[in-house]
């Protein structure tokens, strides 16, 4: 009975936006992203390419591309390495992972 009321619910959430506007893979890469971010504290591209092992980079950064542009992420040039891209949460994904609390 919990694990149907934990489906539903789960279920119910990804019908109402963001989560509605994403594919499968760009809602897993989210949900990725944050438990990676949960454990380091920071993200960078080349965090990104790295994971999800079973896909390439290009598919890895063209579903970041897909959430920056869904106004889920934001990619900013590092200060101190012009060279690095900084990944960070919007306040959109940040609402949506305070309703999972």
């Amino acid at each position: 009975m919990k694990t149907i009321r934990l489906v539903n619910f789960l279920n119910s959430l990804r019908r109402l936006p963001p989560l509605s506007e994403l594919s499968g893979d760009e809602e897993r890469m989210l949900f990725e992203l944050r438990e990676l971010w949960e454990r380091t504290g920071a993200l960078a591209i080349e965090d990104i390419y790295r994971l999800i092992e079973s896909q390439s980079p290009s598919t890895s950064y063209r579903q970041l591309m897909a959430l920056k542009d869904k106004g889920l992420v934001d990619v900013a040039i590092c200060d101190n390495d012009r060279r690095r891209r900084i990944v960070t949460f919007t306040k959109a994904s940040e609402k949506l992972f305070r309703a999972f609390q």
